[in-house]
């Protein structure tokens, strides 16, 4: 395996850049690994091993058994476990309940990011890594744009997404295809596991990624995959900058001011207010998720004629008079 971590160093594969600084400038002592056993994370956990000695962190590894496909999900645990030996480091492990009443990918996903963070934080980590890679980008952006997304939704997955009082969330193979990923492990002699699931054409992410996307490739005769990698991070860039300003603009939002100035808010550009009020109403409110209609109405509400308006955000009210705009409990 040395031999192998020894090949990635002198081919230059490279952790994506902004993973790399913030690697850098951060000096994390210790990242949790997500590992499913597929290709893509078992290439994340290898590619991070390649750049230890060079940056210092240590590694372990995680692995969530969502309990999907019975003997098989069971294989691939197996399969993470023996990896994590051969390359002596630390294993963690959990998995879903058996009597999962209701299975969706969101609720999949809620599960096993709760046993990362809360895995993270007791081994010390400050950093949990993921496997997702270029072509990940143009599917979720594509979905994204078919349910109607701010510019936050099309710059996901970020490279390095930060959270409060959570670990962060790092993309270090965001930069390598699928097919590169691949390749590689097999130049390498390295196996992966494969989810059978992966092929089933009536899950919109797998038809996007089997079917629809690379009949665009060849349509458009260029890398479509490496042009929506490239459209995210110009997006991110603008998005940066536009929270910036925002906190510049709209403080009160930031600091999670009790009330806020409705008449200031209105003074803004869209742009701008929706960030900011979105962002103050999610802190204050943090228990409640609003629907992408609420918030255009409450959107709407801001900058309308009306003095005097109450939205309901579960176990609580959000109201509007014509100066200013605070939450009440119910």
């Amino acid at each position: 395996m040395q031999t192998i971590l020894d090949s990635f160093r002198n081919k230059g594969y490279l952790l994506e850049s902004n993973v790399y600084q913030y690697l850098l400038k951060e000096k994390v002592d210790k990242i949790l690994v997500a590992c499913s056993g597929g290709a893509d994370s078992v290439f994340a956990l290898l590619l991070l091993m390649s750049h230890q000695k060079e940056m210092g962190f240590d590694l372990e590894v995680a692995h969530f058994n969502h309990n999907w496909r019975g003997v098989d999900s069971a294989k691939d645990a197996q399969y993470v476990e023996d990896f994590a030996k051969k390359l002596k480091l630390s294993y963690r492990y959990d998995s879903a309940k058996l009597d999962q009443s209701v299975k969706t990918e969101t609720n999949a996903r809620v599960a096993r990011i709760e046993f990362l963070r809360k895995t993270a934080k007791k081994v010390g980590a400050s950093v949990i890594a993921f496997g997702h890679q270029m072509d990940d980008i143009l599917e979720t952006q594509i979905q994204r744009l078919g349910r109607g997304s701010s510019i936050e939704g099309l710059i996901a997955p970020r490279p390095v997404h930060l959270f409060e009082n959570e670990p962060t969330h790092i993309r270090p193979v965001l930069n390598f295809s699928a097919e590169a990923i691949k390749e590689i492990l097999t130049k390498h002699e390295l196996a992966w596991c494969e989810d059978a699931s992966n092929n089933d054409e009536r899950i919109v992410r797998n038809k996007l990624r089997k079917s629809i996307i690379p009949q665009l490739a060849e349509w458009m005769h260029r890398d479509v995959s490496q042009g929506a990698w490239r459209s995210r991070k110009l997006l991110e860039d603008d998005a940066n900058f536009l929270d910036e300003l925002a906190k510049e603009r709209l403080p009160a939002c930031y600091k999670l001011e009790a009330k806020l100035d409705r008449l200031l808010l209105r003074s803004e550009k869209q742009s701008l207010t929706r960030r900011a009020f979105f962002y103050w109403l999610h802190k204050m409110n943090p228990n409640f998720v609003a629907s992408a209609r609420l918030q255009e109405q409450l959107l709407n509400a801001i900058y309308g004629e009306q003095f005097r308006e109450k939205f309901s955000l579960g176990e609580a009210f959000i109201v509007m008079n014509k100066r200013q705009i605070w939450i009440e409990k119910s």
